[in-house]
């Protein structure tokens, strides 16, 4: 099941120190947010940042909202991450305060819910680019098994 969360900024920084691809999720409004899961490999989840930036770029995939883009799924910018640098994001919550944000949150995700194929595809072609370091694209990517050698040790470091 895909669902959106909003992930641990202290793990976005520390991913940061090995790959400078990885996005920034602080914003002065609303901080930036993943996708996911939208694609496992060998036992690796990987989450995808939501974009308000909606021009179409190979490595990104467009959300529509009666025809019209109002977001996109950044795969070059998705990384590995693990269940507790993660929290599920509360649309119901988010309406208390914002519901305008709120009803795009729950326009994105229903356009999500119902392509997730598309995602999930579109997910492991970004891969294949962003492990192919003679792809035209693979500058824009991640470094994705840079990202895979060191998700875990955060994980490590902070249960001593």
């Amino acid at each position: 099941m895909l669902k959106f969360y909003d992930i641990d900024k202290e793990y976005i920084n520390y991913l940061k120190t090995f790959d400078k691809q990885v996005p920034n999720i602080t914003y002065s409004s609303n901080n930036k947010f993943v996708c996911g899961i939208v694609l496992e490999v060998n036992g690796i989840k990987y989450y995808a940042p939501i974009s308000h930036k909606t021009d179409k770029q190979q490595t990104n995939l467009q959300i529509f909202d009666n025809g019209k883009p109002i977001s996109t799924i950044k795969f070059s910018f998705m990384i590995p991450a693990y269940n507790e640098v993660l929290k599920v994001k509360n649309f119901k919550e988010i309406a208390k305060s914002d519901p305008n944000y709120a009803a795009l949150l729950q326009a994105e995700y229903s356009y999500c819910s119902s392509h997730i194929k598309d995602i999930q595809n579109k997910a492991l072609s970004v891969y294949k680019i962003g492990c192919n370091k003679n792809h035209r694209l693979n500058y824009t990517c991640c470094n994705f098994k840079l990202l895979e050698s060191h998700y875990l040790e955060y994980k490590l470091l902070n249960e001593k």
